[in-house]
């Protein structure tokens, strides 16, 4: 009889180990909460990289050039790139960058949490887009001060740098290079009393644009 006993305690006792790690590996295995980063805007002129940026935040490859001709808006964007940091971008909208877009743009630039245009740094020696990217940043301004947002800001991504006389230059440099350049800091300066991030970076190289995003996560956070 005490040995049935004791077959019977080995028994139980298995049976709670079995249990408790399953208990443990189920709830060890779940996933941290992401962080939401709020929602994005995202504009800026024909061919600047918008459709790029995105598809690369959803965790696509962009291995072509895609022309946006109708707005997108995605939800509830899971940023696989900063793992094992999770972040989720509650929606981000994508439209085309022609001229007649502007106002929906400036309508979406005063509802959305963080606001993001973007320059193809291979066409600022272009006068004609200069005045184009210029003139998009006043009407933002001017548009962003008029409206009651508290978060009042700009944030430029400064793309295309491979094709740029910034190809050659050290990953961990470009952006203060860039930010020296003098039509983007007669960019950034005019925005006033709206402020703003600069960001560089090769949306088709892996490691720049991990780092972009990096740095779009911190500061969405600050």
């Amino acid at each position: 009889m005490s040995e049935n006993i004791i077959k019977a305690a080995v028994a139980l006792g298995a049976a709670a180990i079995f249990i408790t790690t399953r208990a443990y590996k189920h709830f060890s295995s779940k996933k941290e909460p992401s962080k939401s980063l709020g929602s994005f805007v995202l504009w800026g002129r024909p061919n600047a990289g918008k459709t790029t940026f995105i598809s690369r935040l959803r965790g696509l490859e962009a291995t072509k050039k895609e022309a946006t001709t109708s707005e997108r808006k995605y939800k509830n964007v899971s940023i696989d790139i900063l793992k094992p940091d999770l972040f989720l971008v509650d929606e981000i909208i994508d439209m085309p960058g022609t001229k007649d877009r502007l106002a929906d743009w400036l309508k979406y630039a005063t509802e959305k949490d963080h606001v993001f245009y973007m320059i193809d740094l291979s066409r600022i020696s272009n006068t004609d887009y200069d005045s184009a990217v210029r003139f998009d940043i006043s009407e933002t301004i001017k548009a962003l001060q008029k409206s009651k947002k508290i978060r009042k800001r700009i944030n430029i991504i400064a793309s295309h740098v491979d094709q740029s006389k910034w190809s050659s230059t050290d990953t961990a440099n470009i952006n203060n290079q860039v930010q020296e350049d003098l039509f983007i800091r007669r960019v950034y300066e005019s925005m006033e009393d709206v402020k703003g991030y600069v960001y560089s970076a090769n949306l088709m190289d892996t490691e720049s644009f991990k780092q972009l995003i990096q740095s779009i996560a911190n500061d969405c956070q600050s």
